[in-house]
C-alpha cells in the first residue's frame, strides 16, 4: 500500500508509475483479504467481502501493461485496454447485483475452503488467478531469449528478470493450487512467500539499484530480437531492396508500414524492428531516403523543373513534407538545390 501512495505522490506522471501504483494497491487489497479470511472478519453489505475479486482481474493486465510501456516502449493500444474490462465490469456490477440479488454474496471466502462448497464467486476468483498466469506466460515468451544459459551467464539484469519472473509466477501458480485443493495451508504460503518475495526485492533495490538498472536494457533486446526470430534477415533486405531499388515502390503516395509489410509477408512490427535494429533508422525515414534520391535524379536531369511536380513524381504527397524530408537529408532546399545545379 506504501509503494502504491508512493508511485502516486512521485513528480514523475508516467504510465509505468500509475500502472505500479495500480497493482501495489490490487496486491495490498488481496493480502488484506486473506488477512480477513483467517481471521473471520466480514463486513456488511456482503459483497465488500469480496471486493477482492474484481481487483484480482487488474494484477495480469496490469503486469502486462507495465511491461508494455517500459519494455515495448509503446502506448496503450484500443486491445491492450480490453484488458481491464472484466476488472472494471466486476467492480460495477458488484454493487448492482447485490441490491438486486443480495443472497448472492450470502457465502463467505472461507466457506470453500473448510465446508468444500463451491459459489460462482470462488469461480471468478480462480479464473482470475488462471488468465493473470496467461499474462505472465505472455510476458515471459516475448522475452524468452532472456534466459538463455549463456546470456543468464553475462547479464545480471537477466538474471534478476528470470528472479522476478519466478517469483510472481510462482506465488500465483500456488495461488491457483490453493483454491484447486482446497488447502488454506498453501493459501497462507502463498501469501507469506509473496510477502518475503517482494521484502527480498525491495531491499535488492536499495543495495544493488545498478542490477535493477540493467533490467529494462536485458528485456528491450530479448524483447526486440525476438520480433525477427525466425526472419533470414539477409533475404529480407534483398526483397526489401528489389521493391525499392527495381520496383520503385516508394513512388505510391499512400505507402505505410503496412503495405510495405505486406509486400514483403512479415508483420509491420517485424519490419518496423528491421528497420531500427538492422537499418537504423525508422520507416518515414527509410522510404523518404529514397523518395529524395529520386527527386535528386529528377531535378538534375530536367533544367527548370516544377518543385511541386518533382515532389508528387517523387511519391511525395505535399510540397511541405518535400521540403522538409529534402533538406533534412541534402542540408538545403530543393529550389536551393536547383539553383545550385543550374550555376554549376
Amino acid at each position: 500500500m506504501l509503494l502504491c501512495v508512493a508511485g502516486l505522490l512521485r513528480p514523475e506522471r508516467t504510465a509505468g508509475f500509475k500502472i505500479l501504483s495500480l497493482l501495489s494497491f490490487c496486491v495490498s487489497i488481496q493480502f488484506l483479504y486473506v488477512y480477513f479470511l483467517l481471521k473471520g472478519i466480514y463486513f456488511e453489505p456482503s459483497f465488500l467481502n469480496h471486493l477482492h475479486i474484481p481487483l484480482a482481474w487488474f494484477l495480469g493486465p496490469g503486469m502486462y501493461s507495465l511491461y508494455s510501456v517500459t519494455v515495448r516502449e509503446e502506448k496503450f493500444s484500443t486491445f491492450e485496454r480490453s484488458f481491464y474490462f472484466p476488472g472494471i465490469g466486476l467492480s460495477i456490477l458488484f454493487p448492482i447485483i447485490h441490491l438486486v440479488l443480495p443472497q448472492s454474496f450470502q457465502a463467505h471466502p472461507i466457506d470453500y475452503f473448510e465446508q468444500g462448497s463451491t459459489s460462482w464467486l470462488d469461480l471468478l476468483l480462480v479464473g482470475a488467478y488462471t488468465s493473470n498466469l496467461v499474462y505472465y506466460s505472455a510476458i515471459v515468451w516475448q522475452t524468452r531469449r532472456s534466459f538463455q544459459w549463456d546470456r543468464l551467464k553475462r547479464d545480471s539484469g537477466a538474471r534478476l528478470l528470470l528472479y522476478i519472473v519466478i517469483g510472481s509466477g510462482s506465488a500465483t501458480l500456488v495461488l491457483v493450487l490453493a483454491y484447486l485443493f482446497r488447502d488454506i495451508h498453501l493459501l497462507f504460503a502463498s501469501v507469506l512467500g509473496t510477502v518475503v518475495y517482494a521484502v527480498t526485492g525491495y531491499l535488492a533495490q536499495i543495495y544493488l539499484p545498478e542490477v535493477f538498472r540493467e533490467i529494462g536494457p536485458s528485456m528491450r533486446d530479448a524483447y526486440r530480437n525476438s520480433r525477427l526470430e525466425g526472419i533470414d534477415t539477409e533475404d529480407l533486405e534483398n526483397r526489401l531492396d528489389n521493391l525499392m531499388s527495381k520496383e520503385k515502390i516508394y513512388l505510391q503516395e499512400d505507402l505505410s508500414l503496412t503495405i510495405l509489410s505486406s509486400q514483403l509477408d512479415i508483420k509491420p512490427y517485424q519490419l518496423s524492428e528491421f528497420l531500427s535494429q538492422i537499418k537504423g533508422t525508422n520507416f518515414s525515414k527509410f522510404v523518404n531516403g529514397y523518395r529524395v534520391a529520386e527527386a535528386v535524379r529528377i531535378l538534375e536531369k530536367e533544367n527548370g523543373a516544377n518543385i511541386l511536380s518533382v515532389a508528387y513524381r517523387s511519391g511525395f504527397n505535399s510540397k511541405a513534407t518535400f521540403n522538409l524530408a529534402f533538406k533534412s537529408i541534402q542540408g538545403v532546399s530543393p529550389r536551393e538545390f536547383l539553383r545550385k545545379t543550374k550555376v554549376s
